[in-house]
């Protein structure tokens, strides 16, 4: 499927780091696990299939990989800013991205870091992994997806409350992430 964004759209998303796309989803249940596209094929689909190109288009790469998603509630989030390469224990990340049930912009923020919210239950935003993401003013329930560089790397983080989740996949610190545990997007 050839996606193609605006020159409008790639100035913006070059300029700010962000861009938000409205794309009509459905939220997967909650639940507080990491990569929840291995239980539910809508999800996959939809990650792979629609947000993938998009995220190919974004990066300008012929390849990338899904890494992983994230379930983040009130319980679960991060309570200081931060990127994203601080949080896992997956490095080489190339893009996030963001869907919410129901977004709810806070009344107050911190002048550090952008909201990884949506605008809408029915909008994507899509962001540079490298920038600084405003957690602690985040309340609402959100997908956090993952798109890496064909190479990423899967390291030791103990920051990672997951840090040991890819080990039932046969990884060890130091492996460079497979097809088969995590597939490939291609242009």
């Amino acid at each position: 499927m050839k996606t193609t964004i605006s020159a409008q759209q790639s100035a913006f998303f070059t300029k700010n780091g962000y861009i938000e796309f409205e794309i009509p989803h459905t939220m997967p249940p909650e639940s507080l696990n990491r990569d929840l596209w291995r239980q539910n094929e809508e999800l996959k689909q939809f990650i792979l299939r629609k947000l993938g190109p998009l995220a190919l288009v974004l990066t300008g790469k012929k390849r990338l990989r899904l890494g992983l998603d994230q379930w983040f509630s009130k319980e679960n989030r991060p309570q200081k800013a931060g990127n994203l390469k601080e949080m896992f224990c997956i490095q080489g990340f190339a893009l996030a991205a963001v869907i919410a049930q129901n977004p709810v912009m806070p009344e107050r923020r911190s002048a550090l870091g952008i909201l990884p919210i949506p605008s809408n239950s029915e909008s994507v935003i899509f962001f540079r992994p490298d920038l600084i993401l405003d957690w602690p003013h985040v309340s609402s329930d959100l997908l956090l997806i993952l798109f890496t560089l064909p190479n990423a790397v899967y390291i030791h983080n103990t920051k990672d409350p997951s840090a040991n989740f890819l080990k039932q996949f046969g990884y060890n610190f130091g492996d460079c992430l497979n097809s088969e545990s995590h597939p490939l997007i291609l242009s």
